[in-house]
């Protein structure tokens, strides 16, 4: 949406496409500004496993398993990095405080990192990666950088033949990026007690690389940032503050930071106690500590509505809602701060 809204330039005579725009938790990159999605998220696939070892995250939703017991690959994580000489700590809480330090100068927040247990324990990280990196160099399914592949999976979740009914739904139900929905995701991995570190850090270096590869996704990335939208746009963006996927120092923050910069009035609403994916909120651990997000945005749409078609003035200073957390309680709408 933002990225539209940068290339809707009508001339001042002439109404633009978009009267006005609401945007929520977007994945914006602004050129010099900010970090792109997958330069952090490559990153977060390499070093989060092991930051997320350490005590200062216990609580956090799927950091602990059954009986507050780490997910086996974590410290596996750790031990990987040290012996490549990337941590130097003689035991796993040493290695965990080096590796949460190291992301922590590279502006992750704690309230990020705490969040991104669950994307972390669900290997979102590498998913991602993995998909963004083959639509960068357009590579099809069985071409994918790195080693990966996609293929349709049997019923045992094994490389197989996909009939027509697994077909149909993965355009009704799949979310776009395997595995799910009768698709996997395959390769890039080796033998050792780190499977997947080398694919991973294959993804990792095509951000960081100067090779064919590297460059070209690296153009890919840059064509995607977004432009600056024309003046007098009414444009409102609605982020968690809690977003472990697309957190907002890297994504939202900046992106409004530059429109201010650049003479443009967003309203900004970073929606204290909310996070990425609302549907979790009826996960374990997740309900009691974040609000929904969606209806801040409805909220914003039915503002920008009333703007737009019912003569109502453009808000200015609105303060972003004091959400809090609902504990043990129902949610309520008091509870979302909203009037």
């Amino acid at each position: 949406m933002l990225q539209a809204a940068g290339l809707d330039r009508a001339d001042k005579n002439a109404g633009g496409f978009f009267a006005g725009v609401v945007a929520l938790e977007p994945n914006v990159h602004v050129t010099g500004h900010g970090r792109a999605m997958y330069d952090y998220a490559t990153e977060a696939a390499i070093w989060l496993p092991c930051a997320l070892s350490s005590e200062r995250f216990a609580a956090a939703p799927f950091a602990r398993g059954p009986r507050g017991v780490l997910p086996p690959a974590w410290p596996l994580r750790c031990a990987s990095l040290r012996a490549q000489g990337k941590l130097s700590g003689s035991t796993l809480a040493e290695q965990a405080e080096q590796a949460y330090q190291y992301l922590r100068t590279r502006g992750w927040t704690d309230d990020a990192m705490s969040t991104a247990a669950s994307s972390t324990a669900f290997d979102l990280w590498r998913v991602i990666a993995a998909g963004y990196a083959s639509a960068y160099l357009r590579r099809g399914a069985t071409d994918m950088p790195c080693g990966f592949r996609y293929a349709a999976i049997d019923a045992k979740g094994q490389p197989g033949a996909a009939d027509p009914a697994a077909r149909a739904a993965w355009w009704a139900d799949g979310s776009g990026i395997p595995p799910g929905n009768g698709v996997g995701l395959f390769g890039a991995t080796n033998v050792s007690g780190d499977p997947t570190l080398i694919g991973n850090e294959c993804l990792r270096a095509l951000w960081t690389g100067d090779g064919h590869e590297a460059q070209a996704l690296r153009a890919s990335i840059a064509a995607t940032a977004v432009r600056l939208p024309r003046a007098g746009l009414p444009l409102w963006v609605v982020h968690g503050a809690s977003d472990g996927l697309l957190p907002t120092a890297f994504s939202s923050e900046p992106y409004v930071a530059w429109l201010r910069e650049e003479g443009r009035e967003p309203i900004y609403w970073k929606v204290p106690h909310a996070q990425h994916f609302d549907a979790f909120l009826a996960l374990p651990g997740f309900g009691e500590r974040h609000v929904p997000l969606l209806p801040y945005g409805y909220a914003a749409l039915d503002r920008l509505w009333a703007h737009l078609y019912e003569g109502a003035s453009w808000p200015t200073g609105v303060a972003t809602p004091a959400a809090q957390p609902r504990g043990a309680a129902a949610l309520e709408r008091s509870t979302l701060g909203l009037p």
